[in-house]
């Protein structure tokens, strides 16, 4: 059958394992491949160092910050709330912790605005602090 030119690849010297006819590929693929493109960052625009240090403060010291307070508060909840031992109250939020800790630092990197991560990170402190600031008025130590 004779290849059309339009359909034809024109190498510089024909191969034998060289294509002859160019392919196109169904619509889906090509949906799914933007969406994968998207999904990579391809085409976002590049941090910038304020962007990258907002991120790092945000993955480090007020990680850190935000999980102590999620920590306490959960040990308080788990202690007074559910009646949990004190001491199995705090070794359970201490490991949740870590894990915490580690998610709470890979979604800094992963979101798409360092000022949306903030204002979260802000606002989860601001609820977790009011949290437990009520649980330590209301009752004595851990």
């Amino acid at each position: 059958m004779p290849v059309r030119k339009r359909d034809a690849v024109a190498p510089a010297t024909p191969h034998p394992i060289a294509p002859t006819r160019i392919i196109a590929a169904p619509p889906v693929l090509v949906g799914i491949a933007a969406m994968a493109g998207k999904a990579q960052g391809v085409g976002r625009i590049p941090a910038g160092r304020t962007d990258v240090a907002a991120r790092l403060l945000a993955a480090i010291p007020a990680n850190y910050l935000l999980t102590s307070l999620a920590t306490a508060t959960l040990a308080r909840l788990l202690w007074r709330g559910l009646g949990v031992d004190p001491a199995n109250a705090s070794v359970a939020a201490m490991l949740a912790s870590f894990v915490m800790f580690s998610v709470l630092a890979l979604v800094a990197f992963g979101v798409r605005s360092a000022l949306k991560l903030w204002l979260w990170m802000i606002g989860s402190g601001a609820v977790l602090g009011a949290g437990l600031w009520l649980s330590l008025t209301s009752g004595g130590r851990l």
